[in-house]
C-alpha cells in the first residue's frame, strides 16, 4: 500500500469536520472538483471506502470515522508545534449566522459581556433571511424563529418567546384620538412586516374581524418595520424581546397586552459535540436569554 500523501488528508479531514464538499474546498480555497480528486485518490491509495452518499449529501462510513479522528488529533498536534516554534497563538472564531433583527436589537448590545469573559475569540457575522433550522457547514450557531417546535438533526435550544404586541411611538399618540379599546386600532395607521397575517389575528383574537388590512404599510425587514414604529408612521406588532431599550426610555408604548405571533419563538441552533468555544457562546447565549422580559402589565 502507498502512503496516501498529506494534501489529501488533510482534505478528507477537512470534509469530514464540515460534512461538505463545497464547504471544504471554500476553506482551502479550491474547487469542489479538486476535493472530489483528492477523496478519490485517498480512497484509492488506502484501497478504503471512507465516504458514501446520503440523500444529497455524504456520510462517514465506521472507517471513514475512524481515520477523520485521529487525523483531526493529529493535525491538531501538528498546529501546537509550529504554534509553539513560531509563539503564535491559535485564535478560535465563533461563526454566527443571525437574522439581523435579533443581531442588531439584541445580541450585538449584549456581546461585550462575552468578549470581556472571552477577549481571545473572534466573532464573525452573517444574516440568514430565514427561518431554516439547517446550519451550513461552515456555521457555527444560526440564530432564527420558528413557529412551534422546530425538526432536525440539529442541536436546538428555545432562547425567548417570538410572541407580539402592538405599540407606538409617543409622537404618533399625539396625533390621534385617545385609544381605549381595540377595536380603536382599526381607524388608525397599521404597520404590517411581510403580511397582513398578524394583525388579522390580532383583531380576530379580540372578536374583532377586520377588513381593508391591506392599506397599511408593508416592511420586510423587522428593523425597518420598528424604525416606521419609532419615527410615528403608525401601530406597529413587535416581539418585546427586540425593543427592550424602546420600551424602557418611552420610544415606544405598548397599547395592549394581549398578544399574536404566541406559537412563534427564537431558536438557537448549533450543530452537535461543537468544539469549546462554541459550546461557551452557547451556553452564554441561553444565561442571556434567561432574562426576565421588561414588564409593561404583560399577560
Amino acid at each position: 500500500m502507498s502512503r496516501p500523501s498529506l494534501s489529501s488528508l488533510k482534505t478528507f479531514e477537512v470534509v469530514a469536520r464540515l460534512g461538505s464538499l463545497r464547504a471544504a474546498g471554500e476553506v482551502l480555497h479550491i474547487t469542489q472538483s479538486a476535493v472530489s480528486h483528492q477523496l478519490r485518490r485517498l480512497e484509492d491509495s488506502l484501497n478504503v471506502q471512507l465516504l458514501e452518499k446520503k440523500g444529497r449529501g455524504i456520510r462517514l462510513t465506521p472507517r471513514g470515522e475512524q481515520l477523520a479522528l485521529r487525523l483531526k488529533e493529529g493535525f491538531e498536534l501538528i498546529d501546537e508545534a509550529l504554534d509553539t516554534v513560531t509563539g503564535a497563538t491559535a485564535v478560535e472564531q465563533i461563526r454566527i449566522m443571525c437574522l439581523p433583527s435579533v443581531a442588531v436589537r439584541w445580541l450585538i448590545p449584549r456581546l461585550n459581556r462575552f468578549r470581556a469573559l472571552h477577549p481571545d475569540y473572534a466573532i464573525s457575522f452573517q444574516y440568514i433571511d430565514s427561518s431554516s433550522t439547517d446550519v451550513p457547514p461552515d456555521i457555527d450557531v444560526q440564530i432564527t424563529w420558528f413557529d412551534g417546535n422546530p425538526q432536525g438533526n440539529f442541536a436546538k435550544t428555545r432562547l425567548f418567546k417570538g410572541d407580539t404586541v402592538p405599540v407606538a411611538s409617543p409622537l404618533y399618540l399625539q396625533t390621534i384620538a385617545p385609544i381605549n379599546h381595540p377595536r380603536d386600532l382599526l381607524r388608525l395607521d397599521l404597520l404590517h412586516d411581510a403580511t397582513s397575517d398578524p394583525w388579522r389575528y390580532w383583531f380576530q383574537g379580540q372578536g374583532l374581524n377586520p377588513s381593508h388590512l391591506e392599506r397599511g404599510m408593508f416592511y420586510q425587514d423587522f428593523n425597518l418595520l420598528s424604525s416606521a414604529a419609532i419615527a410615528g408612521q403608525g401601530v406597529a406588532l413587535c416581539p418585546p424581546r427586540l425593543i427592550e431599550q424602546e420600551l424602557a426610555n418611552g420610544t415606544l408604548e405598548v397599547l395592549f397586552t394581549e398578544r399574536a405571533n404566541t406559537a412563534r419563538a427564537y431558536w438557537l441552533f448549533s450543530h452537535p459535540e461543537p468544539r469549546p468555544a462554541v459550546g461557551e457562546f452557547t451556553e452564554w447565549l441561553q444565561q442571556e436569554a434567561c432574562e426576565p422580559e421588561a414588564d409593561f402589565g404583560a399577560n
